[in-house]
């Protein structure tokens, strides 16, 4: 046994040093993204130990030469899509080498390792009367909208994504990465099989992978009808396109592969000339100064009618950022080490030390044993052991990382305290999501160097990225019934609503950028899911309906990733109003029109970015109407209701008399005064004149001292 692992551990420093990961880096390595980096070695670790099959990376290529494609093809590379300058490739593992070698080729990228980041869900984001079309022009739902999703667990079938009578199905095309090639419908393409008319679509019926019921139940947030149950969705009129997507599994899952993905979904809107937004609750590590392809691709694909919302992520509970300042002598914390996969990232300037330190459980107690120092001057060029760890310390570019390459961590009383040293250097350390950080140990040993992590700086790519709408998670439902009968409660039961979630991963991003860019529900989400999802939903099922002799079933969920299709509906919403809008004119309504739920602080912030998101005020800010009127309200009155009459009359119904005078004002769209007055009703009802105007919209605004009756509605005439 022990000649076995002495032989397997050879082939395995054989391998890195081969890969490049310790020693010997081929020719054109520096064209390698991090994620490359690291699939490489894992590869040549493979093929060292046994044989590996024909095993691709769908990965960023940029080229400069204008025979790319003969340039890609020369390596056996399948070219997916392109994005200007920016290819989107399947590249054979055994050329990456090869291909970054050639002298036309600038860099190779790709992210790994990702995650998968409503009845009265429309109240909290003020969207029914935009639903409703309560003193609007019309009412807004989506239609004429394409909502996009990159996700997987989808039920193809349910009645949610039909039309809210079950007549008309909503599905406009479905692309399945799962999908065999010897399937008799469906179009083979690059990222799957392709569905492109109702039949097949319902022949095929869910996606191939039937162990969850996430892009289901996301899908049922941003646009479910609700048929047959009051889990209505957000933008409930609009067309979709939905794609299937494999995380984490062996077909190397990336960041490139989602970004075709996403570009599918905005060529099919160009197809059908609708704007269109896409909703994304998948995230990837954010390496700094790695995702320069991602983001510029990105950036390529947004732009007027074309938006992507994004999760801010999951991580909010978890502490994975530690800073020793310039002027502070150390900092540093302990390391939870979950999977031999995780790594730490140094950011600094100027050279500075590493101290690792094993601690030990001796008489119930955490107390320091050996310890290892790496000078980044001086960096070893092989991984050191500390009483079982296999760490390795490496130098990328501007930034360094570690690594903890002991496969399993079996023993649990052996952790691993990380301290950055020197004065001069200003350092900041982050914790993947394999990772995290513990101050309790630290605090245990009174030692305060071991003390220094918090849980900022924890949102993942895309959502870093400053063309994406990036979304966390606020609190909402405290708690449900479900279909048992049991209640459950959230673990933030006691929070208000609109509060930020716990979970909830929270800014600023690594290069001190404000995010996220607005909060949403994220707790307790109740939604369409998986009639095909394998396993038992548990308590978590609270309805099921009949539909065409199948039973389908609502179910609730809570992450940032149910709160960034409930963002995506919306803008739906915005996009029907004003289909020309950007993510940079999104952004500026929302900090014209979010809900401050905490009062005392600034607002944008990292933690809610412009604050809870308001369909309602959204959609009077793209119309044009709050700027342009003056002392006008940007939220309804909640205890008077005002609709128009015949002969040009308004009738002002109140939930209660009121007792002091009101002051009413009504004004064009463009901002014309056309009528004051003061009024004292005695009764719950008042009927106001406005003779001699024209036919249009309205607004009228409302002013009191008592509570609820302060306000605007659009009407129109």
């Amino acid at each position: 046994m022990r000649r076995y692992c002495f032989h397997r551990t050879l082939l395995i420093f054989v391998a890195l040093m081969l890969s490049g990961n310790i020693m010997v880096k081929a020719d054109g390595y520096e064209k390698l993204s991090f994620g490359i980096r690291q699939l490489r070695a894992d590869y040549q670790t493979r093929r060292a130990i046994s044989t590996s099959g024909n095993e691709s990376v769908c990965a960023f290529v940029r080229l400069n030469d204008s025979h790319a494609e003969d340039v890609l093809s020369a390596y056996g590379c399948t070219l997916i899509t392109q994005i200007k300058d920016i290819f989107i490739v399947q590249i054979p593992l055994e050329q990456i080498d090869a291909l970054a070698n050639h002298e036309d080729v600038v860099r190779i990228e790709a992210q790994f390792d990702a995650r998968p980041l409503l009845d009265v869900t429309p109240s909290w984001v003020h969207n029914l009367p935009v639903s409703t079309g309560t003193g609007l022009p019309q009412a807004f739902d989506g239609t004429g909208v394409l909502l996009g999703i990159v996700d997987g667990g989808f039920d193809l079938t349910h009645p949610s994504f039909y039309g809210v009578d079950g007549s008309t199905y909503r599905i406009k095309g479905f692309v399945d990465d799962y999908a065999s090639d010897d399937e008799s419908i469906g179009t083979p393409t690059p990222l799957g099989r392709e569905y492109d008319n109702e039949e097949d679509i319902m022949s095929k019926a869910h996606s191939g992978d039937t162990g969850t019921s996430h892009g289901t139940h996301c899908l049922g947030i941003a646009a479910g009808s609700g048929y047959g149950s009051e889990y209505k969705g957000i933008a409930y009129g609009a067309d979709i396109f939905a794609v299937s997507t494999q995380i984490g599994t062996e077909s190397y899952y990336s960041s490139a592969t989602e970004v075709a993905r996403m570009k599918r979904i905005f060529d099919y809107a160009d197809e059908t000339g609708q704007p269109c937004v896409i909703t994304y609750s998948i995230g990837f590590n954010d390496i700094p100064d790695d995702s320069q392809l991602f983001s510029e691709a990105l950036e390529g694909l947004t732009g007027e009618g074309r938006i992507i919302v994004t999760s801010a992520g999951n991580e909010g509970r978890k502490s994975s950022y530690v800073r020793k300042s310039a002027g502070m002598g150390a900092a540093g914390s302990t390391l939870n080490i979950n999977n031999y996969r995780g790594r730490v990232y140094f950011l600094s300037d100027q050279p500075f030390k590493l101290k690792c330190i094993s601690l030990a459980i001796e008489e119930g107690k955490y107390c320091k044993s050996d310890s290892v120092i790496y000078d980044t001057e001086d960096l070893p060029t092989d991984s050191l052991v500390l009483r079982g760890h296999h760490l390795i310390v490496e130098k990328w570019g501007t930034y360094y990382t570690l690594t903890d390459r002991t496969e399993g961590h079996t023993t649990t009383d052996h952790y691993l305290a990380l301290v950055v040293e020197g004065d001069d250097a200003d350092v900041q350390m982050y914790a993947d999501q394999q990772y995290s950080f513990s101050n309790t140990y630290g605090a245990q040993m009174n030692d305060l160097r071991l003390t220094k992590a918090d849980n900022t700086h924890c949102i993942g790519l895309p959502g870093t990225l400053s063309q994406m709408i990036t979304v966390g998670a606020s609190n909402g439902r405290y708690s449900y019934t479900s279909l048992d009968g049991s209640e459950v409660k959230s673990a933030s039961s006691e929070a208000e609503v609109g509060i930020i979630a716990s979970f909830s991963s929270i800014g600023p991003t690594k290069d001190g950028r404000v995010k996220p860019d607005v909060v949403a529900p994220g707790v307790c989400v109740l939604s369409a899911g998986n009639s095909y999802y394998s396993s038992d939903y548990g308590k978590t099922l609270v309805k099921e309906t009949m539909f065409e002799d199948r039973t389908y079933p609502w179910v609730a969920m809570s992450g940032t990733s149910m709160a960034t299709p409930c963002t995506a509906g919306i803008i739906a919403l915005w996009l029907q109003a004003d289909p020309t809008l950007t993510p940079e004119k999104v952004k500026e309504v929302l900090k014209n029109t979010c809900k401050h739920v905490v009062d005392g602080i600034d607002y944008p912030n990292n933690v809610y970015g412009n604050g809870l998101i308001d369909a309602y005020a959204g959609i009077l800010d793209v119309l044009g109407i709050p700027s342009s009127i003056y002392r006008v309200s940007k939220h309804q009155p909640t205890a008077l209701h005002i609709r128009p009459m015949a002969d040009r009359q308004v009738c002002l119904s109140f939930d209660a008399a009121p007792t002091k005078p009101l002051a009413v004002r009504v004004y064009t769209v463009s901002g014309l005064l056309v009528r004051e007055q003061t009024i004292a009703p005695t009764s719950t009802t008042y009927v106001l004149s406005i003779p001699q105007v024209r036919q249009g919209v309205y607004v009228v605004q409302v002013d009191s001292a008592e509570k609820g009756m302060t306000g605007s509605e659009l009407i129109r005439f």
